[in-house]
């Protein structure tokens, strides 16, 4: 089987560095590609590489407890790809693994966070570490250092499969150096059905389908919203608006709502979890208003499904739940995540 390297800094021409702002530099005994802006796009491997099933590797350092650095694969364009990255220790917590997949220009670990897509790993700070993914057609196992188990197994990729370009990526203060890729042999998937998951979710009240409508700036909102659309929530019960939409402008702004009818009166905790800001509505009567952002220490703006618990007496008949969420940060997860606690719905 196949196996392809590459120095980075000898072979650059073979990579594009796109808008990454990555730079050559010596690192611990050797050159490097350095990395220190925020947000920064991937470096991508220019030719196609041609395997179903391969093995990432780079070398990565960190010269300070602060940085990410990531392996990128699946990707469709410098917007669109599959990223892991590795985050170096501190004083008070280990390393961590995070599977971030990036969706028109978003970054969506607010969404996808948890067991199934963070681990914590042993990632020194100023010493090489070995990053490593096992990709399949659909999942992908992560590695760091010279573990032989995955610390993390990615079970649905959430682009929906491996095929794409394959590349690096840095944020903050990094080094990525030693990077190759190994043609290896193919697994059985082990990717869940759709349709089980939301069955699931409604088991446990999450709502899982929602009518949403176009993007619009939360200062000048239009009078009558026209062309829903309808989504399902993600395998995790959050609704991902950053696989919808491309977020250009601070301030944007959608709305969303769904209509259900109960035989009887039910008293219930609503639980809410969002980002960045919402407005709620219960049966036109509005029951919240706040935000949650990206603001360390004090809040990281994962969208979690118990943020917020509000008391709801649904009533017998039509009910409706309308939102407007607005984003605010144009980079990270956007979305919300609702569980009535009406299991009647089920």
């Amino acid at each position: 089987m196949s196996t392809l390297k590459w120095g980075l800094i000898d072979s650059i021409g073979h990579f594009n560095l796109g808008k990454s702002g990555a730079k050559p530099k010596f690192f611990c005994g050797r050159e490097a590609l350095y990395f220190e802006e925020l947000h920064t796009s991937p470096v991508l491997l220019s030719d196609d590489i041609n395997m179903d099933s391969y093995r990432l590797e780079a070398e990565v350092a960190f010269p300070e407890s602060t940085g990410f650095a990531g392996l990128v694969f699946g990707a469709r364009d410098s917007k669109n790809f599959e990223l892991v990255y590795i985050t170096p220790e501190s004083d008070t917590t280990m390393g961590e693994i995070q599977y971030d997949p990036i969706m028109k220009g978003s970054s969506t670990w607010q969404i996808y966070h948890g067991s199934s897509y963070q681990a914590a790993a042993f990632v020194p700070v100023g010493k090489w570490v070995k990053l490593s993914l096992e990709v399949q057609s659909n999942s992908a196992s992560v590695y760091v250092g010279d573990s032989t188990s995955p610390q993390l197994i990615i079970r649905k990729l959430q682009l929906g499969n491996s095929a794409g370009k394959i590349g690096i990526w840095g944020n903050l203060p990094c080094y990525i150096s030693c990077f190759s890729v190994k043609e290896i042999n193919p697994t059985k998937s082990i990717n869940a059905p759709l349709q089980s998951d939301l069955q699931k979710l409604a088991y446990d009240t999450y709502i899982t389908e929602w009518m949403i409508s176009k993007p619009y700036l939360y200062q000048n909102p239009p009078h009558i919203h026209k062309d829903w659309i309808k989504a399902t929530v993600e395998e995790n019960g959050i609704l991902n608006l950053n696989r919808l939409y491309t977020l250009t402008e601070k301030g944007t702004a959608v709305q969303l709502q769904c209509i259900f009818s109960l035989s009887e009166n039910v008293d219930t905790n609503l639980l809410l979890g969002y980002s960045d800001k919402i407005r709620l509505w219960i049966n036109n009567v509005e029951v919240h208003q706040g935000e949650c952002l990206w603001n360390p220490p004090v809040s990281d703006g994962r969208i979690r499904s118990d943020h917020v618990t509000i008391p709801v007496r649904w009533r017998k008949g039509v009910n409706t739940i309308h939102a407007e969420i607005i984003n605010y940060e144009c980079m990270f997860g956007w979305g919300l995540s609702i569980k009535t606690g009406i299991y009647k719905l089920w």
